[in-house]
This record gives structure tokens, sequence and C-alpha cells, in this order.
């Protein structure tokens, strides 16, 4: 195999975003173009745009087997998630429950909810995770009580990829009568997925389209009927009166279009995934997850020991490698993960985590040539230290 080079640009942070795909761009073009018409007026323009909308509605309802009704529009994933804890928190304050949980490794769109639900006068606890970022069962079971409004829990874990028993889990919560929100971001339509609400049993449901080859800027949520959440975002009633402002028509007619797509096949991504793993453990890769029968199948986080991810990531991207560390980047600096630390790794450990994810296109021989890289910028760096030892 001939040395792959930087020019030869290969893509594996699938799990931060996916590239557009081309059903999806067409879908939206004509909506960026001569059909403008805003949703909400009664003139023909008005009234096309809201069939556009009512047909992606349908197509996403129908994904998730729910009901029409059931199924909103947000701008993202992160907005979603906001309206569903939020939301509950503002529906709900006379119920006579001032607890809410969320997992420690809950993706930040969640856990930084927090300072608005205490200001809300919630107390917020946050349920333990174990050494895999899942959430720890006997710790939910002594903290759910008939005290909690709300449980938040992400169905597959943004970095890790390990995956919790909803259905198992909300039926923990729903013993207490309390609600189950479960960020789907990561299995929504993904590979190897093939759920549905009913099937996860959670009462709220957020998705989003960019990490299903759909359009940045928009999102789902689903809520079960009967279930109430406040507004967020005041204004003209549009969303059942639940989100405000004028529907984002080109970006909900890509995401349908995404959603109308099979979704990728695990086979060739987990067939990837597990050779790129493979190749790298001669070289020192510390693996954070024991197996991945639980673990979505394009995902692989790995450690090289006394090799910080934010090294790492600018070395591989001079070698034409994308792929992140998951944490959050502050100040020019990547901070610890807050997911591995949840799992109770060291700080200094937690700055070592690498994600590396797979998505359409993706092979074994991809994946070789992609640890090539790897175990050339870890041998780079190692050699660079050694140097000025």
């Amino acid at each position: 195999m001939r040395p792959s080079t930087p020019t030869d640009r290969i893509y594996l942070d699938h799990a931060a975003t996916t590239p557009l795909c081309r059903e999806a761009r067409e879908a939206m073009l004509p909506w960026l173009t001569d059909s403008y018409g805003n949703p909400s007026s009664l003139h023909r323009e008005g009234r096309h745009a809201k069939d556009a909308i009512d047909s992606a509605r349908e197509t996403v309802s129908k994904a998730l087997g729910c009901l029409f009704a059931e199924v909103l529009f947000t701008s993202g994933g992160t907005e979603a998630a906001n309206l569903a804890i939020v939301g509950a928190a503002l529906q709900y304050r006379d119920a006579g429950r001032d607890t809410i949980l969320l997992g420690a490794s809950e993706h930040h769109c969640v856990l930084h909810t927090e300072a608005i639900l205490s200001a809300l006068g919630y107390r917020v606890t946050l349920v333990p995770v174990d050494r895999e970022a899942r959430l720890d069962r006997d710790a939910l079971d002594s903290l759910v009580d008939e005290r909690v409004l709300l449980v938040s829990c992400m169905h597959a874990n943004n970095e890790l990829g390990t995956i919790n028993p909803i259905r198992e889990i909300a039926d923990r919560v729903h013993r207490v009568g309390a609600l189950l929100h479960c960020d789907a971001v990561q299995t929504f339509h993904a590979p190897g997925q093939g759920w549905t609400a009913q099937d996860l049993d959670a009462d709220i449901l957020t998705a989003s389209g960019h990490k299903i080859y759909g359009p940045k800027g928009i999102g789902a949520i689903y809520i079960r009927a009967g279930v109430k959440l406040k507004p967020l975002i005041a204004g003209g009633g549009q969303e059942r009166d639940v989100r405000g402002g004028t529907e984002n028509v080109a970006a909900i007619a890509g995401f349908a279009a995404a959603v109308q797509l099979d979704s990728p096949d695990p086979g060739p991504i987990r067939a990837a995934r597990d050779r790129f793993v493979e190749l790298l453990r001669p070289h020192g890769a510390m693996e954070s997850v024991a197996g991945y029968a639980r673990v979505l199948p394009g995902h692989a986080h790995v450690r090289f020991a006394e090799i910080d991810a934010e090294s790492m990531l600018i070395v591989l991207d001079r070698m034409g490698l994308s792929a992140s560390s998951g944490s959050a980047c502050s100040s020019g600096s990547i901070e610890p993960s807050h997911v591995l630390l949840a799992c109770g790794y060291s700080d200094l450990e937690s700055r070592m985590g690498l994600r590396f994810t797979f998505g359409r296109g993706a092979s074994v021989e991809l994946a070789a040539q992609a640890a090539e890289r790897v175990i050339r910028a870890v041998e780079q760096i190692r050699g660079s230290r050694s140097s000025r030892r």
C-alpha cells in the first residue's frame, strides 16, 4: 500500500457532523430559490411551504413510529434538548416535584441547563455513570422517587458510542410517575439503529439533522401525546404554539430527505472500525470500552499514554486526518473530557481521549490508511519528546 499523503484527507468525525447528502441538497434547493413563501401565509406560496413542512413532519413521524402531531421541528438537537428539559420544568412547576436528574456524561446541551433549572427552584442531581459512560442503574434506583419530575439520559454517548438500555431506564423512571427525556441525536436513523419511539418508551425524544447526512440548523423533538412543554421561544404560534418563529423550510425539507434514505449499512462501518482498532493496539492504543457489542458501529475511542489529545489532533490534521477529542474547546486549549471524568478517569487521562467515528463509504482499506496516519503521529510525537530529553 502506498503511503497516504496529506492531500488525501480522511474524515473520521461523523459523530460531530456528516456531509450533506445529494438527496437532501436537492430537496433544499427549491426553498432557497423560487419557492420562498412563508408557511404561515394564506396565499398559494405560503400554502405550498406549509405543505412541504407537513410532508416532512409525516416523514419524520413515520421514521419515529409516532403520531404526526407528536413531532415538532427546532433549530437543532441543542434547542430540542433545552426545550425538552426546561420546557417541562416550566410546564410542571406546580406539580409538586422539585428534582431533575441528568446523566453525568450527557452532552453539554443537557448538562448546561442546570443553571436555568436551579434558577427555577429545581434541585438538579447528576446520576453517576459506569466506566463506559452508561447510566448506573443502581444509582438511578436510589435517586428516582416521587419528587423527581424528569430524568434525561442519552441513548448513545457521543464520545464513547456506548448505548444505554433506554427501555429499561424508562421502566424505572415511569414507576414513580416521572418523565424521561432521551437525547437520541447519535442514534436516530443511524447505522444499525432500527428503533421507534415506542420501543424506547421515552416521553420526550430529541434528534438532529446534520448527524444523518442532512443539513445543519434543523432538529426534531418527539413529545408523547399528553405531555406538555412550555415554549422557550414565543412567537406567532408556529409548531403548535410550542416553538415560535418562521420555520426553516429548506432545512426541514433537507432533513426529511435524509430521513427517507436507507440508514447506512452498519456492516462495512463496523468492519472498518474493528480493523482500525486492531491495527492501533500493537502501538499502545488503550481502548475506552471493553467490547463493542453495545457500542455504535462507527465509534472508536482510544488513548495513547502520555500523549494529549490536543497534540495528536494538530498532528493528525496536518497529516490529513480529521478526528476529535470529544472535548469542549475553550480559549484555544482542549479541556479534559467531562465524559471521561464522569467515567472515573483522572484529569490527565481525560485529556488523552481521541474519538474516531466512521460513516458512509467506510472500508477496511480506508481504516488501514487512517491507522497508518495515527501510528505515524504517535511515533512523531514520541520521537519529538525523546529528542528533547
